[in-house]
């Protein structure tokens, strides 16, 4: 019989990340299967698959929010939420009385803020101490412990109460430059992003590795509990070329090599090419979009928010971004942008977040490499 990778599950956030969304704004999606899966979908539903809760998320805050989110997606589960301030005063006293109601002899922490989405080990026997891996040809990187609940609370009771989320979030990291631990390699999908340009390159990716992950969720659905899709649609003038698109998209014009996510509406004659659209962006006839990311828009997307005949990014831009050098070989548009027709923008440029449609009637031609932000162009 297989052993239980661990009795007891902590997913814990870095605090630069969040466990819903990929920024401080909004519950954000990391990838388009779904307009309901979130990044810590992944490694609950890998963690349940395996037979293992309870589960304890550990978040800087927004607990409630994520305790909702959670409870609405896995009913039947033992899940609990803390964030930083419950973790000091809670978590001792909370973990004395799971203990009176579990037998637990090991727990697992494992990273909750990238896609995290694996297959149980197979073997039979798991060693006490074990650093469960990711590798690739370049690089091989952490993905969760796995250690003795004795040992776990003694280095709990050796923490300052104030300083547990510190000693959480970095456990994994320092675990892993221990001699005692035993390397477990994981199979599945794991995407670290770190920047921008890793985010870009995280979703263009998908379009090659599609089978592998239709297969991994075949054996490892994520979020099981959810009613079903809405249907998405392409017509007769649409022209689709190897790309993923989400639900409810309505798609009329070209989109080639891209991730269109849910919500999105492309009119005819747009013409769209390695580019990411985030959720709710209504884009005109005759806009050109290639190596872009349009964050999402939470407005009423009736009209066009990508105004039509603008013309956005450069496969081949003539500068780089100087003020933000993590934009490479894209352009970024934010947050709830309204550009008005005939709008060029071009490549390896940036456009903050929020901004009032009226800042684009006095820079209606950006070009490579300058940004547009909302006290000051550069």
């Amino acid at each position: 019989m297989q052993e239980k990778l661990c009795d007891l599950a902590i997913i814990i956030g870095k605090q630069n990340k969040e466990l819903l969304s990929l920024d401080i704004y909004t519950q954000d999606y990391l990838l388009p299967f779904t307009p309901r899966v979130r990044t810590i979908d992944f490694v609950v539903s890998s963690l349940l698959n395996g037979n293992i809760q309870p589960l304890i998320i550990i978040t800087p805050d927004d607990a409630d929010l994520i305790h909702n989110y959670l409870m609405t997606g896995y009913p039947e589960n033992e899940i609990y939420v803390f964030n930083r301030q419950q973790l000091e005063i809670e978590f001792l006293p909370f973990l004395e009385e799971l203990k009176k109601d579990h037998t637990i002899k090991t727990i697992g922490i494992f990273y909750g803020h990238f896609p995290n989405w694996f297959l149980m080990p197979q073997e039979k026997s798991l060693p006490n101490y074990a650093l469960l891996l990711h590798e690739t040809p370049l690089n091989t990187f952490p993905l969760g412990v796995i250690l003795p609940l004795r040992a776990f609370e003694d280095s709990l009771r050796a923490t300052a109460q104030t300083n547990l989320y510190n000693f959480l979030e970095g456990i994994i990291d320092t675990l892993s430059k221990e001699k005692r631990m035993h390397f477990i390699k994981l199979k599945g999908y794991f995407r670290p992003n770190y920047t921008l340009e890793d985010y870009y390159r995280i979703h263009l990716d998908l379009l090659d590795d599609y089978y592998f992950l239709d297969h991994i969720n075949s054996l490892v659905p994520v979020k099981p509990f959810t009613r079903p899709n809405v249907f998405s649609k392409t017509y007769r003038s649409s022209h689709v070329i190897n790309s993923l698109v989400g639900e409810d998209v309505h798609i009329y014009g070209h989109v080639e090599n891209s991730i269109i996510f849910s919500h999105v509406i492309i009119e005819k004659k747009a013409f769209i090419k390695n580019a990411i659209i985030l959720p709710r962006n209504h884009i005109a006839s005759e806009a050109h979009i290639v190596n872009t990311i349009i964050d999402e828009f939470s407005l009423d997307n009736v009209n066009p928010n990508i105004g039509a005949k603008s013309r956005i990014g450069n496969e081949s831009p003539s500068q780089t971004n100087l003020l933000f050098p993590m934009i490479n070989g894209f352009t970024l548009i934010g947050k709830d942008t309204i550009l008005p027709d005939k709008t060029i923008i071009g490549g390896n440029c940036y456009v903050e977040s929020f901004l009032p449609p009226s800042v684009f009637k006095k820079h209606h031609h950006i070009k490579d490499g300058e940004c547009v932000l909302l006290e000051e162009k550069t």
